[in-house]
């Protein structure tokens, strides 16, 4: 046991690494300028993706930078479907987050006037 007033470290039931940010997830593989700068954003700025995540992170990353490099309509169609597939499983789109009901209440709930039931 130790002597004195216990710190707040001490009492708080969270420990201190807890709180801190998670380690940053890098690619297997070197990628190019342009799919390591897709491959950061989407780590940026979704906080629920993990290490296991990384290989589909890396093929969400390529398809998304090959779709500026493709010369026709069709190779652009299958590379667009490719990352498309990719962003769905890593929940990257809005349709993989949010659930259906829910999207259409709100959308109801934002054209309809004032409900009976609130007081203005």
């Amino acid at each position: 046991m130790k002597r004195g007033r216990q710190g707040v470290a001490d009492l708080s039931i969270v420990p201190p690494d807890a709180t801190n940010p998670r380690s940053s997830l890098t690619p297997l593989r070197p990628l190019k300028s342009d799919e390591k700068a897709v491959f950061d954003l989407a780590v940026r700025e979704n906080a629920h993706l993990r290490q296991t995540d990384v290989p589909l992170l890396m093929g969400f990353a390529r398809a998304s930078a090959g779709m500026f490099r493709v010369e026709s309509a069709g190779d652009f169609e299958k590379v667009a479907r490719v990352a498309m597939s990719f962003a769905t499983k890593l929940r990257l789109t809005p349709q993989s987050r949010v659930n259906p009901l829910t999207l259409a209440r709100r959308h109801a709930d934002a054209h309809t006037g004032p409900k009976p039931w609130d007081r203005t």
